[in-house]
């Protein structure tokens, strides 16, 4: 382990109020900048564990962003939407589109929520090489389309969930992110229901950053 820097910063706050964080764990100088969110589904919490024991972690020439939760409203509801009712992960501006109320609700406009907000002015801020976001139940490290594969293929064999495509949703994080900074790879984890074997997650997020550092 090497001795590192450890900062919490408000990056915004929610629909009803609440702090979103992000922790900064690493040398401020560290030229590998890697962006981990547990959450932006309140009902998909299993990816805070992971987070938290990031905390923990110190990598030389790495520093990792670590968002515990994107969505604390839907925490504190223990629902997929933030407090107004919207998918937050069918929100971002990249490939927006309108839709009903209901489960995807994608909000009002694209970026309209305050919690997409918070999220987009810390990747653009940082703007970090690596982005891993969890969701759940599906099991699987999703493959994301134009971006670096080999990193989500190891991830994939280092946690034991295969490497699976899915539709290419509207509005999603990752798809914004990767569209914003194109020589980096942002990813989506989905995680199984109940509690993830947290170090190997834990491993294969590091493993991850390191390949990264030259």
């Amino acid at each position: 382990m090497l001795a590192a820097a450890l900062a919490t910063l408000v990056i915004g706050h929610s629909a009803e109020g609440r702090e979103i964080r992000a922790t900064r764990v690493g040398d401020e100088d560290a030229p590998v900048k890697v962006l981990v969110v547990g959450d932006v589904h309140g009902n998909e919490p299993a990816g805070e564990a992971i987070v938290t024991a990031l905390r923990r972690e110190r990598v030389a020439g790495v520093q990792f962003w670590l968002v515990r939760t994107g969505n604390p409203d839907g925490r504190a509801a223990n629902t997929r939407q933030n407090a107004r009712g919207v998918d937050l992960n069918r929100n971002f501006p990249y490939r927006w589109a309108p839709g009903a109320r209901g489960t995807y609700y994608p909000g009002p406009k694209a970026g309209s929520e305050p919690e997409t907000k918070a999220l987009m002015r810390l990747v653009r801020r940082v703007r970090p090489q690596l982005g891993v976001y969890y969701h759940q139940h599906m099991g699987i490290t999703v493959r994301a389309r134009g971006v670096d594969a080999g990193v989500q293929r190891d991830y994939a064999r280092r946690t034991g969930l295969p490497l699976k495509s899915l539709p290419n949703y509207h509005g999603t994080a990752i798809g914004w992110q990767n569209h914003l900074i194109k020589d980096g790879t942002a990813f989506v984890v989905e995680l199984r229901a109940g509690p993830a074997p947290l170090q190997r997650h834990v491993d294969a997020v590091i493993a991850a950053a390191r390949s990264y550092v030259e």
